[in-house]
């Protein structure tokens, strides 16, 4: 390609978004320019899509229901044990045409109209609704949780060390049944403090840049996983039956120090100074990927571990069937929370510890 046609395509990608060039490799699609957002955000996990384009958004003191276009929101119900209110607001779907949210604190689950009324308040098992994940056919899903913390060097959470198993319960529940099993990955012991037994404390963390497996639920009650040893996804369809996906190929990458991050505690622990002056536990390699976000149509997209030092984040493309081999590049601290049909929502930290919440064009299935 000669140098015009470089700086046409260059051009071509400030203004549409999109385009098969890369300073990582030439084949990855290019995604640069937002076509809304919405800052000043808690750090958002989990974002719905409404059929007029606005996105729904529990923060921890309110829903929200946003135009990024605009720019603007309004709020869903409000705080309180009422019908219509919330404490915890953390995970939202649609839901029979309606918006849905789960409240962590209270146990249960809403469902306003699209006008903004109330359609429903239903109790939820408190296993369920510590950090589950709903289907639209009746289902909670949510991983093993520890019985007990251990304080040796890995965190034996009353389970096997290799594994930890995801439950569906029907709803109400509270019984499940468990439909599979991820690999447990572990967190070492991190003790800190000044010498004295007053001052002494520990933290369980996860080495960073491990992958473990990920996983979602797709909105007919289908499951996904991505296994972090193998680069691939397998998936369970709502009866039951299992594929296991094909293999990507990574190779995996050596960690230095210049992929050092510095430790952040919770606010208001007493040794809060101190755990900020630390390193985290790193891993020696670099698996495949970080965290995976599924799209309606079982496409799943992962986060790809790269070198330090990088200047975009990279995510590859697995379909519903046959090998992965696209590979979209967004921009730098871009991180996905929602793949739709139509859009790509990310998430980024600003230089005030607020979170952005930005929407891109999804690409094509048959760009490149």
């Amino acid at each position: 390609m000669n140098r015009p046609r470089v700086m046409a395509a260059a051009l071509a990608a400030l203004a549409l978004g999109c385009s098969h060039e890369d300073t990582a490799t030439a084949s990855d699609i290019l995604i640069t320019a937002p076509t809304g957002r919405l800052a000043e955000l808690e750090r958002v996990w989990s974002v719905a899509e409404l059929p007029d384009g606005r996105v729904v958004i529990p923060q921890s003191r309110a829903v929200l229901r946003a135009d990024l276009t605009a720019g603007v929101a309004d709020t869903l119900g409000r705080l309180g044990e009422g019908p219509g209110e919330y404490k915890q607001p953390f995970r939202t779907l649609l839901l029979h045409g309606g918006i849905a949210v789960m409240d962590a604190q209270l146990s249960r689950l809403t469902v306003w109209n699209p006008d903004g009324t109330v359609r429903s308040t239903t109790p939820l098992s408190r296993y369920a609704s510590f950090g589950g994940v709903l289907d639209t056919v009746g289902h909670a899903w949510f991983e093993q949780l520890p019985a007990n913390i251990s304080i040796g060097d890995v965190n034996e959470a009353g389970r096997a060390k290799d594994s930890t198993g995801i439950y569906r319960m029907t709803l109400p529940g509270p019984l499940y049944d468990t439909v599979a099993k991820i690999y447990e990955i572990g967190k070492v012991t991190i003790r800190f403090g000044n010498g004295t037994l007053r001052g002494e404390g520990a933290t369980f963390r996860p080495r960073l840049y491990q992958t473990p497996d990920v996983w979602g639920v797709q909105p007919d009650g289908g499951l996904w996983i991505a296994r972090g040893r193998e680069n691939r996804i397998d998936r369970m369809t709502a009866d039951g039956k299992w594929t296991i996906g094909m293999p990507r190929a990574f190779e995996p990458i050596p960690v230095t120090k210049a992929d050092r991050r510095k430790m952040h505690s919770f606010p208001g622990l007493p040794s809060s100074s101190v755990l900020d002056t630390m390193y985290e536990p790193m891993a020696e390699t670099k698996g495949p990927f970080a965290e995976a976000v599924a799209g309606p149509d079982g496409e799943v997209w992962t986060r790809m571990h790269q070198p330090a030092g990088y200047r975009r984040e990279r995510y590859a493309v697995f379909p519903v069937s046959g090998p992965s081999t696209r590979t979209v590049s967004l921009p730098l601290g871009r991180v996905l929370v929602a793949v739709t049909a139509r859009n790509l929502y990310t998430i980024h930290e600003d230089d005030d510890g607020f979170w952005e919440l930005e929407r891109y064009d999804r690409p094509a299935e048959g760009a490149r």
